[in-house]
């Protein structure tokens, strides 16, 4: 089907064809095992159905030739091009994730001199083959093609148009001559869905064409190249529910698609294809001043408290392989009306960030998987090996590219700087893409052993800076877990200022632990010009800790926090408390739980509320220290099941016991779907429109790209995949969106948009 424009529909043949209809003669070899091309092929490698076989010998005229292609899918570009930086700028390819090739065409002139092809339009095709067999045709975004002329006037940062610029005379620079034409022109774009952008070797084949002699022409230029697609886990993201009260007593909450929605730019910009999300049942409850910048930057005190918390959060998603990546959501209620500076998140282990910051999501992201700032003055730990373009030291020095707009927004790199750089304005650089790319094994999750249970002694404490008289560890959060999971992996740049070992009756120590410290990196920022001139560890009035520390299977009588030598405090073992929970009461929509505690000399015994869907196989956290001992969850923030309880872990002393719920029926709570389209009082102009959708998986498991199905009751079956962009007709469409529930059956969302008109 071809659309009016005349940009081609996706296009899957059920039998290969060559450029001009014809059958291959058989299979062409050698191929590999899934018939695939033989990778000892060179990457010039056409298949022998492809030669153009009626180009003429000796060139008289102007032909078309091709300068160079990129393929790309965040930032470009991968391989080699003119121009560019070479390596630090050669990226890997995602599978599905979506794909755009630019390519960038010129005249080559004739032998004689000739040239009646500068100014004119090329279009042209983008074909996917592996081996013998076509899996994907498309045509250039733009069905009036691409104007070509010399290398020297393609400019990487326009999409689907061109300039002229008429000299006025006597000026300097562009235009100086009197009636001097410049022409600046841009790439031929095309655009591969990410169901297409599958994981192995395949080769990608662009022809072009005069537009106006057509595909038949005997001026046409070929290029043929093998590309990689290789295979990245989706992160496993759980998301913390911030509920922030205002002077007025007002609480002011995220919704579910708000949280959902503030991933969907980093699930774009970074190397994934998508994220495995799930809201957790826990919620924070806080009335800080999140906004305010800190006085030397980094982090206030509001975000280092909420990331401390979340790291304990952290640890019981990665024992219970919830999640390896836990991110707090802050509403923007909690930032003062006309405030021009902000702390707009923190990232310290766990992240927090305000809602709907998507920068601010991405940039924390980064620092999660070990990357420093860029170019952020005054800060000592900035990444020293951030290739300077020669521009500004905050460029990303490549053109950056947002597949999930329509059309694509462009990034020019002298007006944009890297995601982990302060700018104003921001996108990836190809630097930042493969480190991260490179490092993302740093947050995945490994599998267990279910046999291998072992007690882990989950504590959270702050230790104070030497003052004459003070107690220099204040303990927090304090449980002993039986878990076979692993806890979550520090960065490589975390540092261990304190260690603790465990002794047994005899003095002697039985295992040492190393509490590492990982400092807070700030946020993006909202016209934030503040440094991030961090004071060194030794400087701080206290360092906070969150640990996850092995407990032996010999008794152990006390723990000691030591620097390298003799211990300044020591918490001896004692006695455990008594613990009751009562519950669950069922009130309307709500589950309520009771707990109580008691202890001969700790007033405050260290309480977390776990709750299990599966007779206590797994758990999640749902509250830490109950205000009152009383904890209220909707039932719709939990994974039902025929055997769910609650445990209450009561702590004291170093010594903890549990107490659990009798046993309960809840409904099973399905993945949530959520639909991202546009909307408003805009009209949606006819051509591609970019759709995306939002997936809770509530702890059920991923939802891949290919099973996101999308329908249009006009123009039927759009395709697959969490963003689209597909060509709509003009009309009123009820777009419906499927994917599995997780339990068997079906999501299905739905939405209406108006193409040429509004949304709703």
């Amino acid at each position: 089907m071809t659309n009016p424009s005349g940009i081609p529909r996706l296009s899957i043949p059920t039998t290969p064809t060559g450029p001009y209809g014809q059958k291959p003669a058989g299979p062409i070899g050698p191929f590999g095992p899934a018939g695939e091309p033989d990778p000892e092929l060179p990457p010039a490698w056409i298949p022998p159905w492809q030669y153009e076989a009626s180009a003429p010998s000796l060139q008289v005229g102007a032909r078309i030739a091709i300068a160079s292609v990129e393929y790309t899918q965040s930032t470009q570009f991968n391989g080699t091009t003119t121009p560019g930086y070479g390596t630090d700028n050669s990226v890997s390819l995602v599978a599905y994730k979506t794909m755009i090739a630019r390519v960038y065409p010129t005249v080559q002139r004739g032998q004689f001199g000739g040239d009646t092809l500068t100014g004119s339009y090329v279009t042209g095709e983008l074909t996917l083959s592996i081996g013998d067999r076509v899996v994907y045709t498309t045509g250039p975004t733009r069905s009036s093609g691409a104007r070509i002329g010399s290398v020297a006037k393609i400019d990487r940062t326009l999409w689907d148009r061109e300039f002229t610029l008429l000299g006025g005379g006597g000026g300097h620079g562009l235009g100086e001559l009197i009636g001097e034409r410049i022409e600046v022109n841009c790439p031929l774009n095309f655009v591969v869905p990410a169901y297409f952008c599958k994981l192995g070797r395949i080769y990608a084949t662009v022809r072009l064409w005069p537009v106006a002699s057509g595909s038949m022409s005997a001026i046409r230029a070929i290029r043929t190249e093998y590309l990689q697609f290789i295979d990245v886990q989706a992160p496993k993201v759980c998301l913390v529910r911030v509920n922030w009260t205002d002077s007025a007593g007002n609480i002011n909450s995220p919704t579910d698609q708000q949280m959902l929605s503030t991933l969907s730019l980093a699930e774009r910009m970074l190397p994934f294809p998508y994220f495995e999300t799930t809201i957790l049942g826990t919620e924070i409850s806080s009335s800080a001043a999140f906004a305010p910048p800190a006085t030397n930057g980094g982090c206030n005190p509001a975000w280092t408290n909420l990331t401390t918390t979340l790291n304990v959060t952290r640890i019981f998603t990665a024992l219970f392989q919830l999640g390896d990546i836990v991110y707090g959501m802050v509403p923007t209620a909690a930032i003062p009306a006309g405030s021009t500076q902000i702390n707009a998140g923190c990232g310290r282990g766990a992240g927090g960030g305000f809602v709907n910051y998507q920068s601010t999501f991405a940039h924390e992201l980064g620092h999660l998987y070990g990357r420093f700032h860029v170019a952020v003055p005054g800060d000592s730990s900035d990444d020293l090996n951030y290739p300077n373009y020669g521009g500004s030291s905050t460029s990303i020095g490549e053109v950056g590219i947002d597949t999930g707009t329509s059309p694509p927004t462009l990034f020019d790199p002298a007006a944009n700087g890297d995601i982990m750089s302060y700018a104003s304005s921001q996108w990836i650089s190809p630097y930042t893409y493969q480190s991260i790319l490179d490092a993302r094994g740093m947050h995945q999750s490994q599998a267990i052993n279910p046999n291998r249970l072992r007690f882990i002694l989950i504590l959270t404490f702050r230790m104070y800076r030497v003052l004459a008289g003070s107690d220099r560890i204040e303990l927090k959060t304090v449980a002993h877990v039986k878990t076979a999971g692993v806890p979550p992996a520090h960065p490589a740049h975390a540092v261990s200022p304190v260690s603790i070992d465990l002794l047994d009756g005899n003095k002697r120590v039985l295992s040492t632990h190393h509490c590492m410290y990982v400092a807070p990196h700030g946020g993006g920022n909202c016209g934030c010009n503040c440094t991030d001139g961090r004071v060194p560890l030794d400087r701080e009035p206290w360092l906070d800790f969150a640990e996850a520390i092995e407990w032996p299977d010999d008794d152990v009588s006390e723990i000691a926090f030591h620097q390298g030598g003799k211990p300044f405090h020591t918490v001896e073992v004692g006695k455990a408390p008594e613990v009751e929970i009562d519950g669950p009461e069922q009130q309307e929509n709500t589950l309520i739980v009771r707990i109580r505690t008691s202890h001969p000399r700790e007033k405050n015994v260290s309480v977390v509320v776990l709750f299990s869907s599966d007779d206590g196989l797994t758990w999640q956290p749902i509250a830490f220290d109950p205000p009152e001992g009383s904890v209220e969850i909707e039932k719709s923030r939990l994974s039902g099941g025929e055997r769910c309880l609650f445990r209450a872990i009561g702590t004291a002393e170093l010594q903890s016991t549990t107490a659990d719920t009798d046993r309960f029926s809840l409904s099973q709570t399905a993945r949530r779907l959520y639909l991202d389209v546009p909307s408003g009082e805009c009209a949606i102009p006819v051509g591609p429109v970019a759709l995306s959708v939002l997936i809770d998986t509530r702890g059920l498991g991923p939802v891949r790209p290919q099973e996101v199905r999308w329908l249009s009751s006009l123009d039927g079956d759009l395709g697959t995949g969490y963003s689209i962009a597909p060509f709509l007709n003009e009309g009123r469409h009820e777009l419906t969106v499927t994917a599995p529930d997780g339990l068997g059956g079906t999501l299905t969302t739905r939405g209406i948009i108006i193409v040429g008109g509004r949304s709703r």
